[in-house]
């Protein structure tokens, strides 16, 4: 039997249920918590040069990632100069040697970068016997970045095809298009890699300011997961990175989300599907809000037995379903979606605002939090079971203010957020008033070409 439109399948629920109290009361019974999300937590300390390194260690393979957050991100980039982040970034990867080039792909050792709402981070993958020539290299390039007027050409150029990549995407664009419009499309909410017009506007000075501004000592910090030692993670860094510029500390402003006056986005793509999703700002001031803030994107959209499911495995509706929060210093963002067909838009739209309209106004059983709670914890094992990932899990507390530590405090929060408290909090966020609604696909996929706003670049 099918379950109800908009309610996970209750043998699911059941079953997740079943095996959460099961666990819990074994764990009970020895006279244990709630299971911690690591046996070895990661520890903070700071180098001689005197940047914060924070250090997990995990001997399960003789390899190490290590991170260099600078903080800004996105939220650094000034108005009218979307991409600047991502090209200086970038930049600070470049290598002069053609032969240092084949040295690291002949090692299996990768640098990359990523650029955030609220950070950019250059990553350093490799071999732990390669860690020191890796580290070695990068220290020089970061440290003295090649900045030509033809390598921001270059960047820009690369920067232009990525900005393509995401435009052909629906879910790629469709997020684009939220955080253009909660963050008016400055900040947080500028184009990652640029628009046509910032990038003919970004030079080689505006590249060399915002390495200058941002690349110091006050604004960066390391992150590490390796098999390797503390003391030996402490000795190679402080050699490769031996002094970042004593500068101070960049301003950055807060930048709160705001619901716009026109929440109706249509971006017209020719696509045999179409993206039909709902936006949200969430509350952010500590764990407790991010604990509810996960559980909610957990019960709406991740795997059989949410209730964005339901619209896939009974009613036929989409092809796929999902849910994410993004959080930033200033709050969360919560995108709902579905695909569907391209000529089912309007009738998905209808389902989707049924589906979160029932869990607004009929909230969550007993039995579904619970289920709730051990899919959020499963699911954050899952999701930091890498070194890379948990690299960037750790990195974001620490950029957000918490602390990495608080990583696994948050594991913990989702056990400590009750059921009264998870279905006040539905009934506030997900007042359908407060929504974004965004539609990517054919024009009769979704909202009629009259009832589509535009903006300049974002929008």
């Amino acid at each position: 039997m099918s379950a109800p439109a908009g309610r996970p399948g209750r043998s699911a629920v059941a079953l997740l249920a079943a095996l959460a109290v099961a666990a819990g009361a074994a764990r009970a019974a020895r006279g244990e918590g709630p299971p911690g999300p690591w046996q070895n937590p990661p520890e903070r300390f700071v180098l001689a040069t005197g940047v914060p390194c924070v250090y997990q260690k995990d001997a399960v393979s003789p390899t190490t990632v290590v991170g260099l957050f600078i903080g800004g991100g996105k939220s650094a980039v000034p108005s009218g100069f979307d991409g600047l982040a991502a090209v200086s970034t970038r930049l600070l990867l470049e290598i002069p040697d053609e032969g240092k080039v084949q040295d690291l792909m002949a090692q299996a050792t990768r640098l990359s970068y990523v650029c955030l709402e609220d950070s950019s981070i250059v990553l350093i993958e490799c071999l732990t016997e390669h860690l020191e020539d890796a580290l070695r290299l990068a220290g020089k390039i970061v440290l003295d970045p090649l900045i030509s007027g033809l390598r921001v050409g270059r960047a820009k150029d690369l920067m232009a095809a990525n900005g393509k990549a995401g435009e052909d995407d629906p879910v790629t664009a469709a997020r684009d298009a939220v955080f253009g419009a909660f963050f008016g499309g400055a900040g947080c909410g500028s184009a990652l890699y640029g628009t046509e017009t910032s990038l003919k506007a970004i030079d080689r000075k505006d590249v060399v300011s915002f390495v200058r501004r941002l690349v110091v000592k006050p604004n960066v910090f390391f992150c590490v997961e390796t098999d390797l030692g503390r003391d030996d993670v402490r000795r190679l860094l402080e050699k490769s990175f031996p002094a970042f510029p004593d500068a101070v500390a960049p301003e950055i402003p807060r930048q709160d989300p705001v619901l716009p006056d026109v929440r109706d986005i249509s971006r017209e793509r020719e696509t045999k599907q179409t993206y039909v999703g709902r936006a949200y700002v969430l509350p952010r001031s500590g764990l407790a809000d991010m604990a509810r803030g996960d559980l909610l994107e957990t019960v709406l959209g991740k795997g059989p037995g949410s209730r964005l499911w339901a619209l896939r495995e009974d009613e036929r509706l989409a092809y796929g379903v999902d849910a994410g929060v993004t959080w930033t210093k200033s709050a969360g963002v919560l995108i709902a979606h579905l695909e569907t067909g391209r000529d089912r838009g309007a009738e998905a739209a209808a389902a989707l605002d049924r589906t979160l309209e029932t869990l607004r106004e009929r909230g969550l059983t007993e039995e579904e939090m619970e289920a709730t709670r051990t899919m959020a914890r499963a699911g954050f094992l899952r999701g930091t079971e890498a070194k890379s990932p948990r690299l960037r899990t750790l990195g974001l507390f620490e950029t957000l203010g918490l602390g990495a530590g608080s990583a696994a405090g948050l594991f913990e929060a989702y056990g400590a957020v009750t059921l009264e408290e998870m279905n006040a909090y539905l009934r506030q966020v997900l007042d359908p008033a407060r929504a974004l609604r965004v539609t990517v696909g054919p024009p009769e996929g979704g909202l009629r070409k009259e009832e589509t706003h535009a903006g300049p670049d974002r929008i």
